[in-house]
């Protein structure tokens, strides 16, 4: 056996012979050897399967085992969350006809005008993470809630949003833009005067059924902005369900520092309770040309931005209905968003 020294660039060998040779080829053979070695090929698992099977599976899946699996892995989340959307979504498709006016279809025609402008901007994950509780509570038909579900999914919904986006111009444009969406999906609405501009806008908007009011506000501390306008999502959402499907309600709602009265009127009386919403919007032209036709356009016709604005605005909005007076609600309840409005442009007066 050779034994190989070097020393000095060269290589020597103890025995005669073709030193060269001998000590290239063993030079060469541990690189052969490493060349040689390969790691053990690691088993595929489950999260490898394609998205399609997947969900198929998680669909076979009882639905109170969702939360754990989606708890596992990103991966399973990202198709936990692609099968609830997908079937919150054919549901809604089988129940949205505008002839249908079950209480299925309102509630989820509710829902989805409520979240949906949230969504698209790219909350789908928290709107999925916060459905599953409320679907695992109605089992014999998870897209049936009851409106009780409904109202905390969305307290808690808004809540969540808050909590990442704070109060900024992003906060209040989606909610604008949900708001405005409420008000164009309602049947009983209408507009009763319309003023656009290039970036300004004034509208009043008329609802025949619905009411509201505030009964109490705290005068020892200021309103939460956001509360008070998160919690009128909530109310909108409550009144397009019985706008669909004609079920007449009164109730109450409350939080920290106010309580209102709402309800809905379903009698084919001729004086049927109305409530006016007044606003005046002041923006860029971009802002402005988004929201009326978000309010003007159908829903069908609407064509979501594809870069969301960023421009500031100001919103000015007065809500009043005589028939909360009756309840002892002041007559009128404003919000503002965005800047104050400078006096002398302010809201559309009220037309009685």
């Amino acid at each position: 056996m050779n034994i190989l020294k070097r020393s000095g660039g060269n290589v020597h060998s103890d025995d005669d012979g073709s030193e060269e040779k001998e000590s290239e080829l063993c030079v060469k053979l541990p690189r052969l050897q490493l060349h040689r070695l390969k790691l053990p090929a690691r088993g595929k698992s489950l999260c490898d399967l394609p998205s399609e099977i997947l969900e198929k599976i998680i669909g076979y899946v009882d639905i109170w085992h969702h939360n754990r699996i989606r708890a596992t892995s990103r991966r399973m989340r990202y198709i936990t969350d692609l099968s609830t959307m997908h079937g919150y979504q054919k549901a809604l498709q089988e129940n949205s006809d505008a002839t249908q006016n079950s209480y299925k279809s309102a509630v989820l025609r509710s829902i989805n005008q409520a979240t949906d402008v949230y969504v698209k901007f790219g909350f789908e994950t928290l709107f999925c993470g916060l459905m599953l509780p409320m679907l695992r509570s109605c089992y014999k038909d998870p897209f049936c809630p009851s409106m009780q579900k409904v109202e905390q999914f969305l307290k808690n919904f808004y809540r969540s949003i808050e909590d990442r986006l704070r109060v900024t111009q992003e906060f209040d444009l989606l909610y604008v833009l949900t708001f405005l969406r409420f008000l164009n999906a309602l049947p009983s609405s209408h507009a009763v005067v319309s003023s656009f501009e290039t970036s300004k806008w004034k509208c009043i908007v008329e609802l025949n059924g619905p009411w509201l009011g505030t009964m109490w506000t705290s005068k020892t501390r200021l309103p939460l902005k956001s509360e008070n306008q998160t919690k009128l999502l909530i109310i909108m959402a409550e009144i397009l369900l019985a706008d669909i499907s004609g079920e007449a309600f009164k109730r109450v709602i409350s939080c920290d520092n106010e309580i209102c009265i709402f309800g809905y009127d379903a009698s084919d009386k001729k004086h049927r309770p109305k409530t006016r919403f007044a606003f005046s919007l002041h923006g860029s032209k971009e802002i402005c040309s988004l929201f009326h036709s978000c309010l003007e356009e159908d829903e069908e016709k609407f064509t979501w931005p594809s870069v969301w604005p960023k421009h500031e605005f100001m919103f000015d909005l007065i809500i009043s209905s005589t028939e909360a007076t009756k309840w002892g609600c002041s007559e009128n309840k404003r919000i503002e968003l965005g800047n104050v409005i400078a006096s002398g442009d302010s809201a559309p007066k009220l037309i009685n």
